[in-house]
């Protein structure tokens, strides 16, 4: 059976990409000692060219992070699926374990596709892996901050911000903050822009009015619970990591016996769809969602086609949308009853 370009990248060390620029003959870059030796490899083991015409783009998302967010990742994937269309692209749909650590785990011959998309949650080494095989690479809503990727992320702290600054002129002032429990560059970036706002406005720090949970709806009413029951005097409103956890502190504040907005006001992030569904309609953050897709792909087709421009780290401005779970703060301050 005659090699492949993979196995002959692999038995001499080399990025497909080099031994790709080697076996066309068309490109300088590739010094005369390392053509030499791609081309001797290629000959003595069959290699034998294919003609190429594969525009396949290989799109990656951790199953667990897809499940818990497909609302909000369908945007992502609809703008992506548009755009590779439109450029006569092929879109290959792959939803991976988060312990997959090498492109050999996910089951892809790296050779039928031309460029790679990772959204969301996936382990540094998986992309890193795709990029030393000289696959061209751009990330949504994830970045790595030690590596030069081109990536295409939402402005999370301004969007906090936005959101805080909105209640601040409502007249709230105690101001709760519920946060995804995790690692992620965007958990971290929306805490700091909740505590960045405190500052702007020269209002305390209160650890008491935030909490933590996972992406989940009933994780969401969990923990904000958890941060009525600590606080004698409750927040006159929250803002929620996303929407999904806004709705369950919705429903947490219902069961107290408490209306939203007239007792405490929610704010969302993503604005998904099921935001203007739930009751009252959830004002939240809208994120550009099919939007980032398409400029990940437009980056990325500049990538294949090599044109050697300055790596991006793109920030996507997300908008706030008000509905009707938000109002001006009342007078009086709801206080918990004790016993």
């Amino acid at each position: 059976m005659a090699i492949t370009m993979q196995e002959i990248a692999e038995k001499l060390n080399l990025s497909i990409a080099t031994v790709s620029r080697a076996l066309s003959g068309k490109d300088d870059s590739v010094s005369d000692d390392t053509r030499k030796m791609i081309l001797e490899t290629a000959e003595k083991y069959g290699y034998k060219r294919r003609k190429r015409t594969i525009r396949n783009i290989a799109f990656f998302i951790d199953r667990t992070v897809f499940q818990c967010s497909s609302q909000f990742y369908a945007g992502i994937i609809a703008g992506v699926e548009e755009e590779l269309i439109k450029r006569k692209y092929v879109f290959q749909f792959n939803s991976i374990e988060e312990n997959m650590k090498n492109y050999r785990d996910v089951g892809i011959n790296i050779e039928n596709i031309v460029g790679a998309i990772f959204a969301g949650r996936v382990s540094e080494e998986l992309v890193l892996s795709f990029r030393s095989m000289g696959v061209p690479v751009v990330l949504i809503d994830f970045n790595i901050p030690t590596e030069e990727i081109d990536s295409v992320l939402i402005d999370d702290v301004d969007g906090i911000v936005k959101a805080f600054d909105y209640l601040y002129n409502l007249g709230h002032r105690r101001i709760g903050y519920v946060s995804l429990d995790g690692n992620e560059e965007s958990v971290y970036n929306r805490l700091t822009g909740y505590r960045r706002a405190l500052e702007m406005h020269n209002l305390p720090l209160d650890e008491n009015l935030i909490e933590r949970c996972l992406g989940l709806i009933y994780e969401g009413f969990e923990a904000m619970d958890r941060m009525m029951e600590r606080n004698r005097e409750f927040p006159t409103a929250v803002i929620a990591y996303n929407d999904i956890i806004a709705i369950g502190a919705i429903d947490s504040i219902k069961q107290k016996g408490l209306k939203v907005p007239q007792d405490i006001s929610v704010v969302g992030f993503d604005d998904i769809g099921i935001a203007r569904e739930v009751v009252p309609p959830l004002t939240t953050l809208h994120v550009p969602k099919r939007a980032m897709g398409i400029i990940a792909v437009q980056h990325l087709s500049r990538l294949i086609e090599g044109k050697k421009e300055l790596v991006k780290k793109v920030l996507v401005p997300a908008r706030l949308k008000v509905r009707k779970s938000t109002a001006a703060v009342g007078e009086a301050v709801q206080r918990k009853e004790r016993v």
